[in-house]
């Protein structure tokens, strides 16, 4: 069994929350780990990889994540990004959320998340503008549960590749025989591993990277074919069961 390092930040014990700003050039992936504090997880430019819970989601600048304190999580920057890190001590936290919750960051929220710890972004968080942060947060939760991964190491093997490259077609066949598995069992620990087929699991894989895409303004038929889908109007349809909304829509 994996054991998943505890962090303990300098001085957190003095202080109900504080945030912190990383450089542009950071890449991220610092592996596995958790503290006692939530975390909120938010890029104000480029995006971000988060995997927390045996799930991942990709963040562009409207959308953060919020991470309870002892989840196991890591996250990976698409560079150049600038991540933002709110910390929170349960103790001052009233959001209930006891799993990682996505939400959505208004433009009251990105200015607010934006003015925390001061000019260099990075210090402790007074009472007021805390307040005002998790107001913010508690009406902003959306519907989405991530993309769950599987346990299986061959198909995480899988599952890593094409969140780098979400547009590769390579079939499922073809990825078993690379890892010289069946591909019966190939498929078979996506399914029981997800809850998805290996072609559901890469569909949503693909609109998850369609994100930040769309957020930087990319038309959506350039946006749809970056990440692989041949037909424009699929992925409209397909984007619109997954986020309940249309991909124009997101469009920055």
């Amino acid at each position: 069994m994996t054991v998943v390092p505890s962090i303990d930040h300098d001085g957190s014990a003095l202080r109900d929350a504080w945030t912190c700003a990383f450089d542009a050039e950071e890449p991220g992936g610092w592996g596995q780990h958790r503290h006692d504090q939530h975390q909120l997880v938010w890029t104000a430019s480029g995006s971000a990889l988060v995997l927390a819970g045996e799930r991942s989601w990709v963040l562009p600048p409207s959308r953060a994540l919020f991470v309870p304190g002892g989840v196991p999580h890591d996250v990976v920057l698409r560079r150049p990004a600038a991540l933002h890190c709110l910390y929170v001590w349960p103790r001052a936290c009233p959001l209930p959320w006891t799993a990682p919750t996505v939400v959505a960051v208004s433009a009251l929220l990105r200015e607010l998340l934006r003015s925390l710890g001061g000019a260099g972004g990075d210090g402790p968080v007074a009472a007021e503008a805390l307040a005002l942060v998790l107001h913010e947060l508690g009406g902003a939760a959306t519907a989405d549960d991530g993309l769950p991964w599987p346990v299986d190491g061959r198909a995480r093997a899988v599952a890593s590749r094409l969140l780098a490259a979400p547009a590769d077609p390579t079939p499922l066949a073809d990825w078993a025989a690379a890892l010289r598995v069946g591909e019966s069992t190939l498929r078979r620990a996506f399914v029981e591993g997800t809850g998805l087929t290996f072609t559901e699991w890469r569909s949503r894989a693909r609109l998850q990277a369609a994100l930040p895409l769309l957020d930087a303004g990319l038309p959506v038929a350039a946006a749809a074919a970056r990440v692989g889908y041949g037909s424009v109007n699929g992925f409209g349809a397909a984007f619109r069961r997954r986020y309940g909304t249309s991909p124009g829509a997101r469009r920055g």
